[in-house]
Formats: C-alpha cells, structure tokens, sequence
C-alpha cells in the first residue's frame, strides 16, 4: 500500500498514493458525479458523511504509520529486533501471528468491498451517470468507479493495517506475560525474574506512548462520524432505501467494525 518512505523515491510515490486515493479521487467523484438530477434510485445524499468520514480515518491513519515507519523502520516499530532475547516459543508463535495477519486484515476488509463493489458496480452499470472525459461513456464510467472502488480499498486498508499491527504486537506482550509465568514458577533467580518484568513493563509503555495519538484520534473521528451518521438518517424525511443509503450502510459497517 505505498507506506514505505525509506528512500526519497519511495516517500514521494507513498504521498502521491494517499493524496490520490485518500484526497484527490474522493473529491472527484463526490463534486463531479454529485447527479442532482439523478432519480431517487441514484441520489447520492450521503455522500459528503461516507468520503469524509473514510478519508478522515484514513488520512490519521496513514500519518501515524508513515511516522512509525520512517522514525523506526518496521523491524524495529515490530520489535523484531528484540525477539533475539526471547525463548523460542515466542518467536515461533510471534512468528506464526505475524503471517497471519494479512488474513486478519482480509477477514475485516473484504466482506465490506465486496458490498461496496456491488453498490458501485449496479449504480454505474444502470445509468446513473454518464462521462465522457475519455470519449467513450463506457469506458469512462469504468475507469471512475475502479477509482471508486480502489480509493475505498486503499482507505479501508491503511486504517485496518495500522489497528492489525497494534493487535501484533500487543499479541507479542502476551506472548512475553505467558512465557514469563512459567519462567517464574520455575525460576527462583529474582533479578533474571525482575529484569524479564521491567522489560515488559517498557514495551508496554512504549507501545501505548507509540499508538496514544492514534487510538484517540480514531475514538474521536470515529465517534464523530457514528454521531453525524445518525443525526443524517434520522433527520425527517430522509430516504433510507437499500438504493440512497447503500453506501451509508456499507460505510457504517466499517466503521461499527473499527470503533469495536
């Protein structure tokens, strides 16, 4: 996804990435194909909520990460470089959970794209737009809604990467906790005992001073977009069919997913 910024042409092609599909593609699509002549099947009226709301989290997301990663590279932001000193069991089970996570983060994401794919997919194909930037109306509503939709998985990606590895390496911790319990009913040796504590008594304040601003940016936005969600909905006579309010819905399945 574009979040390496180890070299100079890495860092520019990460930025050009979010700023297209976290900034420049939402934008587009939201004030280019607004269609306040569409029919009531095709009106869009809870666009502006969904492209901010997902280019807000993304935007923190991808902040944070970017910080992470070029401040102490992944080896280290993982504390891989610290698994040296632990038994093996850690590193094997540390090991396994690390490839795990791309399923993890697929479990999260893809029931989501897949709603938001057929969304997008019947509101181009049944005529709800019609551009004509590339000449050819086809061809055009194909390559926006690929736009669309890969804006979308971008945004949802980068947000869910960054809550995946928080959940590795808290794994990691407890890892260390329960190797550490059998190490102390066995271990009469105090300082050995004492030191294994005060080792992951600071990576456990090293993480939570590493992830602080993002856990409560994301509380916030999240709330925030929850609450405005609601306010939209339910305000009088707001249309919440399957066909106005399907991107809505899809949008608050993601976030309902994150704030939990």
């Amino acid at each position: 996804m574009c979040v390496d910024q180890s070299t100079w042409w890495s860092a520019c092609l990460s930025w050009f990435v979010f700023v297209l599909f976290a900034l420049a593609v939402p934008a587009f699509t939201h004030f280019y194909l607004a269609c306040p002549t569409c029919d009531a099947k095709h009106h869009r009226p809870f666009d502006t909520v969904v492209q901010i709301s997902l280019s807000s989290v993304a935007t923190l997301s991808f902040l944070c990460l970017a910080h992470f990663v070029r401040k102490y590279g992944l080896r280290r932001f993982l504390f891989f470089d610290k698994l040296v000193n632990e038994s093996d069991s850690v590193r094997h089970h540390y090991t396994t959970q690390f490839n795990r996570s791309l399923k993890i983060l697929s479990i999260f994401v893809l029931p989501c794209f897949a709603l938001e794919c057929g969304y997008k997919i019947w509101w181009y194909a049944s005529g709800a737009t019609r551009i004509h930037f590339l000449g050819d109306t086809i061809l055009s509503d194909a390559i926006t809604c690929s736009l669309e939709l890969m804006s979308w998985l971008y945004r949802t990606l980068v947000f869910f990467l960054v809550c995946v590895l928080f959940r590795l390496i808290c794994y990691l911790q407890i890892l260390r906790l329960k190797d550490f319990a059998t190490v102390f009913e066995v271990n009469s040796d105090v300082e050995s005992v004492l030191k294994d504590h005060l080792s992951i008594r600071r990576q456990l304040r090293i993480i939570s001073h590493r992830y602080r601003r993002f856990i409560l940016g994301s509380l916030i936005l999240i709330t925030v977009s929850l609450f405005t969600s609601l306010l939209v909905s339910t305000r009088p006579h707001a249309d919440m069919g399957p066909f106005r309010a399907g991107e809505l819905v899809v949008c608050l399945s993601f976030l309902s997913i994150a704030h939990s």
